[in-house]
Formats: structure tokens, sequence, C-alpha cells
């Protein structure tokens, strides 16, 4: 995956995101990986948005993380996202979240999405969203 592959999110921890440790609690990350994911469709050229508005939906199918390091409160992090694939009816999206000033991976993580439209059914992924997450990942067009 080259660099123009890749999108990258720069937050910075609240103090809310925080456990009783000092810690980022763990399911913020997943959150983030949203915020990534939201940047990644605007900077490739839509919104998930425009997306709903014709009808279709990218709900989460799938989620995994793997935690490596901690991150605390005022840390500035940078949230890498790329396409790792698609298919004809799905996407899967790759992050990994990083010290901004060290780059020192903290997190690690995907996302699976499946494509439907308002009645729960599954639908092939508009051409133009396929072309847009296939920049940065291979095309299996002819599967789920």
């Amino acid at each position: 995956m080259s660099q123009d592959d890749v999108v990258e999110t720069t937050l910075r921890v609240r103090y809310a995101e925080t456990d009783a440790m000092g810690v980022v609690y763990h399911t913020n990350y997943i959150v983030w990986f949203e915020v990534g994911r939201g940047e990644y469709m605007r900077q490739r050229g839509g919104t998930y948005r425009e997306f709903e508005d014709h009808g279709l939906y990218l709900p989460v199918t799938q989620v995994d993380a793997r935690f490596i390091a901690p991150a605390r409160y005022d840390d500035v992090l940078v949230v890498r996202t790329s396409v790792e694939e698609v298919r004809s009816r799905s996407v899967t999206l790759y992050y990994e979240v990083v010290m901004k000033e060290t780059g020192q991976l903290l997190v690690t993580g995907h996302t699976k999405h499946l494509c439907m439209d308002r009645q729960g059914r599954v639908r092939r992924l508009p051409q133009p969203l396929i072309d847009a997450f296939s920049t940065s990942a291979e095309t299996d067009a002819g599967t789920a």
C-alpha cells in the first residue's frame, strides 16, 4: 500500500475519552475508526450522507482492534485509514492509530461493511463508490 492510499486524520485525546487510569478507554478507538472512515470518504470524493441520500447504508458487520500501547489525555494522534478489500457488496477498511509526534503504533484494526438498502436488503456497491475505494485495494466485483 502506498502513502497515496492512506488518509490521515489528526485527533487530540479529550479527558472524557480516558478511564480512571488516565488511559484512553478502548471503545474510543472504534469511534476514531469511524472518524477516519468519514474523512477517507470525503477525500475520495463523497460523503456518507450522500451515500445515504441514495438510499444505501454501510453498516459495520465486523470490527476488530489490536491494542499495542496506550494513549493518554491530550496526546495528539493520527488515524491512518486505508481500504483493505473491496467486493461487490462489501468493503473492509484497515486502521492504524499512531502518536503524531513519534509515530509509535498504538492500535491497529479493521471494519467490514455490507452495502444495504433502506429495507435492510443487501445491495451491490454503486460503481462510483467501488471506484473510490478501489484506488487503494484490489476489487473482487464478483463476490460479496
